[in-house]
């Protein structure tokens, strides 16, 4: 664990970049609006806002894995991805914040969650880095849910949920609760999210590299 926080600091200090200000607990609260199955095609499937917004959600995967599926009743289901990146939009496709997300995830290998977010006033807070499994122990059998909350006047724009070394197996109970964004100035799109995850293991496969290089010398 605390290798990988030495990892983000370390890449966020070398990109300038702030860290959002966002918590997560084990567990699943309530909140605003249901997030119910549409539609898949390819790599990305659609869910439909069912609650006091109008709006959707899409959820892309981002490996081009073959056993890519998205289903649900009253809730989207997803699963056979190691890397789905999730937004949510309002009724005329414009990008809208949460304040919160929840949702229920299992995995065969290392989870991490990203999360990006805006303040109060629109201005890039950079990502903010969980690593699940560390926190809260291997994914891999029942249920296990999470809460995300934006603290300190911020707004998440963007989720992302790797799975490094396994496969995402179940994705569901996804829930929001949906915020206006102020005036965006720069919200990351999917090359920066690329940027940051490929510096993220970069950074950690070097500090291991020096680290056995320092029990050699």
């Amino acid at each position: 664990m605390r290798k990988l926080l030495l990892s983000v600091t370390a890449l966020l200090a070398l990109s300038g970049a702030a860290s959002a200000d966002v918590v997560v607990k084990d567990s699943l609260s309530g909140t605003g609006d249901n997030v119910v199955f549409s539609s898949v095609t390819g790599d990305l499937a659609k869910a439909l806002l069912n609650g006091q917004h109008t709006g959707s959600v899409e959820f892309r995967d981002l490996t081009g894995s073959s056993n890519f599926t998205a289903s649900g009743g009253n809730a989207i289901k997803v699963e056979g991805s190691q890397n789905i990146f999730i937004q949510v939009f309002d009724a005329a496709h414009d990008l809208v914040g949460t304040t919160k997300q929840v949702f229920s995830v299992t995995g065969t290998g290392q989870l991490l969650a990203f999360v990006g977010a805006v303040d109060q006033f629109g201005n890039d807070e950079g990502i903010q880095a969980f690593d699940l499994t560390a926190l809260f122990g291997p994914l891999g059998n029942g249920q296990n849910g999470f809460t995300f909350t934006a603290i300190n006047g911020e707004v998440m724009t963007s989720l992302r949920v790797l799975d490094i070394g396994g496969t995402i197996t179940d994705f569901e109970h996804y829930r929001i609760d949906v915020a206006a964004i102020p005036q965006v100035a720069a919200v990351p799109e999917l090359s920066t999210w690329a940027m940051f995850i490929i510096g993220f293991m970069g950074i950690g496969g070097l500090a291991m590299r020096r680290k056995g290089q320092l029990r050699l010398a």
